[in-house]
């Protein structure tokens, strides 16, 4: 899942200019050119150099070396002063002997590095080497801000980070905290009718009230994540300018965790249900606290707070034990809950290695830094602390980072259908790791923290497309056995790491593998293989899903014809042009529309994962054209459908597709 970055780093060991805007400072080096042979003259290199050195003897012009074979591209130095830079460049570009030339402009790195007064002590967002540190050892955080810097979404909503934890110092003037604006301070009444009186500044779940405890703690936690950048004071966050919602729940009793986490529920779904006029547009929750060895099973609703909040867009980190466990066999609370809208976090140090932390390689996703960092503390004070407390609000922090950098279509797409998109966040996280040999075969990824890399898989990524795109079509004789191929794109820009999933496998289908990894623009084949040993004649079909991206997937329709014959003429599928279910998932009814080429006549059945047919759809002929229904997710006897994968079948006479439907 490791999408490396090598942005000419080595250029840092040799040259860091900084630039001052207003300062009127030649931005090249002064007495050098870059200079392309015209690669027309038939004369040697040494030759022209003789020639060239001589006709501009006078402004002392030498040759350095030079810097491409191929196109023939030399550096040549001259005495600066003797004419103005501009005459000798204008000069240089009228010989005969040369194609190109121009002058040798500095560099400037492309990072973004805040004003704020102690920046160089965050380690975690920039790796110097300070304090025995290994320089890069860090979160890429300033290549990350010269893309944004964080605070809104595209469309202005306010990204907030629920913190939840013991407290916050909510008077610390380099955090900037959520208010409930529909809320009146201290009136003992439930003003906007949340079912929580005088939530104005968030909850306390310790005494039901919306008096927020100045823990030093929360307080270290929320700066780490979202502290105020570019101010000239403190530190920085993660995200520059989101805003933090704190809620007093580290309890030593689950109850209070649990009522914590209700909150954060209830303000992000009022957000949700009132379209942005009440609640809060939570996106991350952080929680850096948690029971040692607790068992998921014995924490099943603490653990389902997770899906929940996931339902809602909401995307939370845990911090994982502070001890060297194996975390898959120990178990811990949160971090072993199951729930995919879950990032559990380890602890790794400046150094690049994981600091005496928990690990477990399907529990724990990744590490982020976590040892001696720099954040907020109470009374507008500021120091060190260590722990996976410390690891855990960098995630949180970048997942906040994540929605401010998404662009239009991705937020809008998000809005449509929150689940889905949550996951998509998260998996950029994952896949943006910078592998460390210390959480190989030791997490999820194998890797640290790095908000670069997922940014760019972000704004850039990996798209899977399929041939053939939607059906595998085989005829064979019985006792037979035949194989085709199954072509699987990136037409994007990131790494594509996909899954085949075949559910209730018959044993006329296989593959040759079930995962695989493609770089954008490259294809890899799968094998698909099959044998109809012991079937009778007829028609045969099931189901491949091929999951990428994490919980995106497309779905290929495996249609085998066993017949004496197997001369049949394939289906034509080219008459259903478009097809596609808004919203999906869904809950309770979606669209369908879709397109054909001519009229025709189609039946529509929907079934279940094992085959059933669930609810069917009286035949009928459709128009050429666009088309479209409205579905209603019930069976035959008008009960609602279960939540689950379904799908639905549009069968004409001579052809099929098939469209994946989720209901949650």
């Amino acid at each position: 899942m490791n999408i490396s970055r090598k942005l000419l780093i080595l250029i840092s060991c040799f040259l860091f200019v900084v630039s001052v805007p207003g300062q009127n400072k030649k931005n090249y080096m002064q007495g050098q050119l870059i200079v392309q042979l015209n690669p027309h003259v038939e004369k040697s290199n040494k030759a022209i150099q003789y020639k060239l050195e001589s006709d501009f003897r006078k402004i002392g012009l030498k040759t350095i070396r030079q810097l491409s074979e191929r196109m023939n591209i030399w550096l040549y130095g001259f005495e600066p002063g003797i004419m103005k830079d501009k005459t000798v460049l204008s000069d240089i570009r009228q010989h005969e002997y040369i194609r190109l030339a121009q002058f040798n402009h500095h560099m400037v790195l492309r990072e973004t590095i805040p004003a704020d007064e102690d920046f160089d002590e965050q380690w975690p967002l920039k790796n110097t080497g300070q304090n025995g540190g290994v320089p890069d050892a860090d979160i890429d955080a300033t290549d990350a801000w010269d893309i944004n810097t964080g605070g809104l979404t595209y469309f202005g909503d306010t990204v907030i980070i629920a913190v939840i934890d013991g407290g916050a110092d909510i008077e610390h003037g380099d955090l900037a905290f959520w208010k409930n604006i529909h809320e009146i301070p201290q009136n003992n009444i439930d003003d906007d009718n949340n079912g929580y009186i005088d939530d104005y500044h968030g909850w306390n779940a310790y005494n039901h009230s919306g008096s927020i405890w100045a823990d030093d703690h929360g307080t270290h936690v929320s700066g780490i994540a979202a502290a105020i950048g570019n101010n000239d004071r403190g530190v920085c966050g993660v995200n520059w300018h989101a805003k933090v919602l704190p809620i007093s729940a580290s309890s030593t009793q689950e109850a209070t965790a649990v009522e914590g986490y209700a909150y954060a529920l209830e303000q992000r779904a009022t957000y949700n249900e009132t379209g942005g006029a009440m609640g809060a547009f939570i996106v991350a929750t952080n929680s850096s606290f948690g029971v040692d060895a607790g068992q998921p099973e014995d924490y099943p609703i603490w653990c389902a707070m997770f899906d929940s909040l996931g339902w809602q867009g909401v995307i939370s980190t845990g911090a994982t034990a502070n001890k060297d466990w194996n975390i898959d066999e120990t178990g811990d609370v949160p971090t072993a809950c199951p729930s995919d809208y879950l990032i559990s976090v380890t602890n790794t140090n400046s150094a690049d290695e994981k600091n005496y932390s928990g690990y477990g390689l399907t529990t724990i996703d990744l590490g982020a830094p976590g040892t001696q960092v720099y954040s907020t503390r109470n009374n507008n004070s500021y120091g060190y602390k260590t722990g996976t407390s410390m690891a855990a609000p960098h995630v949180a922090g970048a997942v906040a980072y994540l929605f401010s950098a998404a662009d239009s279509a991705f937020i809008t797409d998000y809005m449509n259908n929150l689940p889905e998109y949550a996951l998509k966040i998260k998996q950029y996280i994952l896949d943006g790791v910078d592998e460390i040999p210390t959480l190989v075969n030791k997490s999820v990824t194998g890797g640290r923290l790095n908000i670069f890399n997922s940014v760019n898989i972000l704004q850039n990524p990996p798209l899977m497309q399929l041939n053939p795109e939607d059906t595998l079509y085989v005829a064979i004789k019985p006792e037979d056995f035949d194989s085709s191929y199954l072509f699987i794109s990136n037409t994007g820009g990131s790494l594509l790491n996909y899954a085949l999933d075949i559910q209730n496998q018959p044993e006329w289908l296989s593959v040759n593998k079930y995962t695989g990894s493609v770089e954008g623009d490259d294809t890899d084949t799968v094998t698909v293989y099959f044998s109809t040993t012991g079937l009778q004649t007829g028609e045969y079909s099931h189901m491949i899903d091929i999951v990428h991206n994490y919980y995106n997937y497309d779905s290929l329709a495996v249609n085998l014809i066993v017949s004496n014959t197997a001369i049949i003429e394939k289906p034509d599928f080219s008459d259903l042009t478009y097809l596609i279910a808004k919203p999906n998932p869904f809950t309770n009814n979606t669209r369908i529309e879709f397109s054909l080429n001519k009229a025709r006549v189609i039946k529509i059945s929907i079934f279940d994962m094992s085959g059933r047919v669930v609810a069917q759809m009286p035949t009928r002929k459709y128009p050429e054209g666009k088309s479209a229904f409205e579905l209603i997710a019930v069976n035959h006897s008008g009960r609602k459908l279960e939540a689950g994968i379904y799908f639905m079948r549009f069968s004409m006479e001579d052809s099929f597709k098939i469209l994946k439907l989720m209901i949650r």
